[in-house]
């Protein structure tokens, strides 16, 4: 009796332990969505044969082998910033070029707002923002005539571990600094960064150092390339004139390339940037990729609808990106309910049939046999 009980336990355990193991290989793999929670989450760039298609962001057939990283995000300063929830990111490269493709809800629709940020005094008047301002402004001003430009950014921190501040939501009141090291930011916007239609400012102003206008490769859209520190906040290439802080005005400020789309049926911004893993000019302040090696960065999008521009923003926490040589993995295809509710319809699947599984098997092995008549 005793060898009998002690057997029917065993069983139970290795039955709980292969769904365990089942439900964690399953949750593990990339079904379409890869889960960031915790810390140091990574994403992974992966090998792949194309070319990026700025047309059509994200139609591109070798998007179709990589799973979305479902990114959080808060609020950077309350109650104006955090009208984003989440951020869907992932990508891929050719070995030369590294690609990065971000999708979000934005139900308000897009915003081409290129309005002066300005934020409303206790008496209601109106003042222009400025970086002495911001440690104490919290929302600005706007309203259905009055809004800002819609972005999103990626954020790559240039320097070792050991310096890398715990979150990394810019510093108010200086400048656009972070706290430890020093970060290059591809930076997308709607104005002016946007070669659209309803972007009656593009190409928003650069200029070379003798103040001449200057333009895109092909006018195409592109993302503000920009560098921060413990100092200040700076773009990197070209020119907005001598009241604005640039770090080499003769570099190109066009090198990341940008495909954008938004899509009116379900309301979401698509947005794909391309970059060449190294820049040989003003290369101090910009990333510089390698296949093999891992970096750590973090992302941002602004609402400009809903008042979010400047320190105002959705912010996550710091991810580390590898830049593989190995093709994707081949996930399913995602469904919109796995994005909303950050768990894969798979992966709810396989663990409610396991459970239903391990029931049904403890109850065969447990159940109490029938008493045998004495007869």
């Amino acid at each position: 009796m005793l060898r009998t009980r002690r057997s029917r336990r065993s069983t139970v355990a290795l039955v709980l332990l292969a769904v365990l193991w089942l439900a964690i290989a399953i949750g593990s793999s990339r079904f379409g969505i890869v889960e960031a929670q915790g810390t140091l989450v990574n994403l992974t760039s992966y090998r792949v044969s194309g070319a990026a298609n700025h047309t059509a962001p994200g139609s591109e057939a070798f998007w179709n082998g990589i799973g979305w990283t479902d990114v959080p995000l808060a609020a950077s300063v309350s109650p104006g910033g955090g009208h984003t929830s989440d951020l869907l990111v992932k990508s891929a490269n050719d070995g030369f070029k590294i690609f990065v493709l971000f999708r979000w809800n934005d139900s308000v629709g897009p915003s081409f707002g290129s309005s002066t940020e300005v934020y409303a005094a206790p008496n209601g008047t109106l003042i222009p923002l400025n970086p002495a301002t911001t440690a104490n402004v919290t929302q600005l001003f706007y309203n259905s005539t009055y809004d800002y430009p819609d972005r999103v950014a990626v954020l790559w921190f240039l320097q070792t571990p050991a310096t890398r501040q715990q979150s990394p939501v810019m510093v108010l009141g200086s400048n656009g600094a972070i706290t430890g090291g020093a970060a290059n930011i591809w930076h997308w916007q709607s104005v002016p960064t946007d070669n659209n239609a309803n972007d009656t400012l593009f190409p928003g102003g650069y200029t070379d150092p003798s103040g001449s206008p200057i333009f895109p490769h092909n006018n195409e859209s592109f993302a503000e390339d920009d560098f921060t520190n413990t100092t200040g906040f700076y773009t990197i290439g070209g020119s907005f004139g001598a009241a604005t802080p640039n770090l080499d005005p003769y570099a190109d400020p066009y090198v990341v390339h940008v495909g954008n789309y938004f899509s009116d049926s379900n309301k979401t911004w698509t947005v794909e940037m391309a970059r060449s893993f190294t820049i040989s000019d003003a290369s101090r302040y910009r990333v510089q990729l390698a296949t093999g090696s891992t970096y750590y960065v973090a992302f941002a999008v602004w609402n400009g609808a809903l008042g979010e521009s400047s320190h105002i923003k959705s912010v996550s926490q710091w991810y580390t990106l590898t830049v593989s040589d190995q093709p994707p993995p081949s996930p399913l295809p995602i469904t919109p309910a796995s994005v909303t509710t950050g768990i894969s319809p798979t992966l709810a699947a396989a663990v409610g049939i396991g459970l239903l599984v391990v029931g049904a098997i403890i109850g065969a092995v447990v159940r109490p046999r029938p008493k045998e008549s004495k007869v």
